[in-house]
């Protein structure tokens, strides 16, 4: 699938990188992974509801998130952070 990002998304990540660097190869695997198949059992992808409904989620582990919209032939990157600060 093609891999799309927002201005906002790349400076979030860049942040996030810088921040915590333990987490940095981590993430860039789960971004790989999404772009092979974004329901990959590892990413644990899920939709999400309320405010949110509509935008998918998968774990870089129990804290970290990456959110993302989902179409037909591309992902489009919205968000990473915890849960508290993308939700």
């Amino acid at each position: 699938m093609l891999l799309k990002t927002t201005s906002r998304f790349d400076r979030r990540l860049k942040a996030f990188v810088k921040y915590h660097p333990e987490l940095r190869a981590k993430t860039l695997e789960l971004i790989d992974r999404l772009a092979l198949d974004p329901f990959h059992s590892l990413n644990k992808t899920h939709m999400l509801s309320g405010t949110l409904k509509g935008v998918w989620a998968s774990d870089i582990n129990y804290y970290y998130r990456i959110l993302f919209l989902l179409s037909d032939d591309a992902i489009k990157l919205v968000n990473v952070g915890s849960h508290d600060e993308v939700y």
